[in-house]
C-alpha cells in the first residue's frame, strides 16, 4: 500500500504523526510525507521521504490578518472550546474563522504541487494533520480516503467550520470546488490524546484513538542525565513554537520562569527552542539542546512549559508533573486538559514571580498526588491502540 502524510507545519505539526508514519513503514508500506519546503529538513531527520510542495515565498507572503493578533496574547477561553466551537463569543469565533481561513489559503498554494504529485504517485490513503486543509482535497481527486490527524489535547477532530459548529466555511469548499471534486470528510480521525485529557465531546466524528509514543525529534543521552548525587530537577521550556505566542507588550514568560525559579534549589534545565543570553543565565542554568523530551524529561522532578502540545503529552505519559505558564488560548485549552487528569497546574496570571515561585516550590515539595494521576493516564495511554496495530486497522 501506498501511504501519503501531509502536514503544513514542522516539527510541532509533523512530530505527532511520525510514529505512524514509521509504523507504516515497518509494516512494508510506501510512505512518502508532503510539505512545504520549510518541513523538509525536519521529515527527512525523522527518517522519513520528503516531498516539497507549494512555494515557500508565497505562504510566507499571505497577509496576515488582523484578527490572529489575538491568538498571540494570554486568554483563558471556556473550557472545551475547541470541541464546542459555540462555547465561543463572537469575537473569539472571528479568530478561529481567521485561523481555518489562513490554513485554507496555505493549503492552496501546496496543492497544485501536491495534486500533481499524487496523480503521478497514486497513494491508496491520505493521512493529513487536522490543520492540512489539502490533504482531503487531494484524496477527493483521487478518489481515495483520507483520515485526518489530531496533534492537540482537545476536540479539533473536524473539517473547519464558518460561524457556528454546523456551517461549513467557504473558503474550505472552495479548495474542492477549484478542482472539481465534491466534498467529502475523513473517514475516521486519528486522536494521539488519552482519554482524561480530552475536552468533553463535540460534534459526533469517528475517532480512532492511537497510543501516544512521544516523538520529539532526533538527539542524543548525555551522561549527567543519569547522575545520581544531584538537586531535583526542573526542566523549563518554551516548546518548538513557543516563541510565534510571544506578546509583543506582555512580559517574556521565559525570562520571568527564569527569575522566579531562581529561589529554589533544584537544577534548572533550560531547554529553549530559539536563542538565548546565554551570558546571562544564573549559574544554576544549565542550557540543553539536541537532548529529545523523551529522554530528558524522565530525570525530571517537574516541567515548567507554556501549554504546547508535544510536551504537555511527552510529560503526562512518562509521568512529570507539570506547571504550565500560558500564553496563548490553544496552550491554555491543553493546560485545561493537564489540570482535567490531574497531571498539572496551570496558572492565570502571567507577571507574578511569587505566584509562579510558590506553586513551583509547593509541586515539588508534594508531587504525589501529580505522579499518581500521570501514572492513571499512563496506564490509560497504555491500553490503546499502538502506532503499529493502527497501521494494520487502516491497510484493512
Amino acid at each position: 500500500m501506498r501511504v501519503l502524510l501531509t502536514t503544513w507545519a514542522a516539527p510541532g505539526h509533523l512530530f505527532p504523526m511520525v510514529p505512524l508514519a514509521w509504523a507504516f513503514q515497518a509494516a512494508g508500506h510506501e510512505v512518502r510525507v508532503a510539505g512545504p519546503p520549510s518541513c523538509q529538513d525536519a521529515i527527512t531527520q525523522a527518517g522519513l521521504v520528503a516531498v516539497a510542495v507549494g512555494d515557500q515565498a508565497a505562504i510566507a507572503a499571505l497577509p496576515k490578518r488582523p484578527e490572529l493578533a489575538a491568538w498571540g496574547r494570554p486568554a483563558r477561553w471556556p473550557s472545551g472550546w475547541s470541541a464546542h466551537l459555540d462555547l465561543l463569543d463572537g469575537d473569539q469565533r472571528r479568530v478561529i474563522r481567521a485561523l481555518y481561513e489562513k490554513q485554507c489559503a496555505v493549503a492552496d498554494v501546496m496543492l497544485d504541487d501536491l495534486v500533481t504529485f499524487g496523480r503521478w504517485w497514486r497513494p491508496d490513503l491520505v493521512v493529513h494533520d487536522v490543520l492540512s486543509m489539502a490533504g482531503p482535497v487531494l484524496a477527493a481527486v483521487l478518489g481515495v480516503p483520507a483520515v485526518g490527524h489530531g496533534w492537540e489535547i482537545g476536540g479539533t477532530l473536524r473539517p473547519p467550520t464558518g460561524d457556528s459548529d454546523a456551517e461549513p466555511l467557504p473558503a474550505y469548499l472552495e479548495l474542492f470546488e477549484r478542482y472539481g471534486a465534491e466534498v467529502t470528510d475523513p473517514v475516521g480521525w486519528v486522536d494521539p490524546c488519552p482519554p482524561s485529557l480530552r475536552p468533553p465531546d463535540g460534534p459526533p466524528v469517528r475517532r480512532l484513538p492511537m497510543r501516544c509514543v512521544p516523538y520529539n525529534g532526533s538527539g542524543r543521552h548525555p551522561g549527567w542525565l543519569a547522575e545520581r548525587d544531584r538537586p531535583r530537577r526542573v526542566c523549563v521550556t518554551a516548546g518548538v513554537a513557543g516563541a510565534r505566542y510571544r506578546d509583543p507588550g506582555g512580559p517574556d514568560v521565559l525570562t520571568l520562569t527564569l527569575r522566579s525559579l531562581a529561589a529554589t534549589d533544584a537544577e534548572i534545565v533550560l531547554a529553549p527552542s530559539g536563542p538565548v543570553a546565554e551570558e546571562d543565565m544564573p549559574d544554576h542554568v544549565r542550557i540543553v539542546r539536541g537532548v529529545p523530551f523523551r529522554v530528558l524529561l524522565p530525570t525530571c522532578d517537574l516541567v515548567v512549559h507554556h501549554g504546547g502540545a508535544g510536551t504537555a503529552l511527552t510529560a503526562v505519559v512518562l509521568g512529570v508533573p507539570q506547571l504550565v505558564v500560558p500564553p496563548s488560548p490553544i496552550c491554555t485549552e491543553i493546560g485545561h486538559g493537564v489540570v482535567r487528569a490531574g497531571a498539572g497546574v496551570m496558572l492565570d496570571r502571567l507577571d507574578s514571580t511569587e505566584l509562579l515561585l510558590k506553586t513551583a516550590t509547593d509541586m515539588l515539595a508534594e508531587p504525589h498526588a501529580y505522579r499518581e494521576a500521570a501514572g492513571r493516564v499512563r496506564s490509560e495511554t497504555a491500553a490503546l491502540p499502538s502506532p503499529g496495530a493502527l497501521a494494520d486497522e487502516l491497510a484493512r
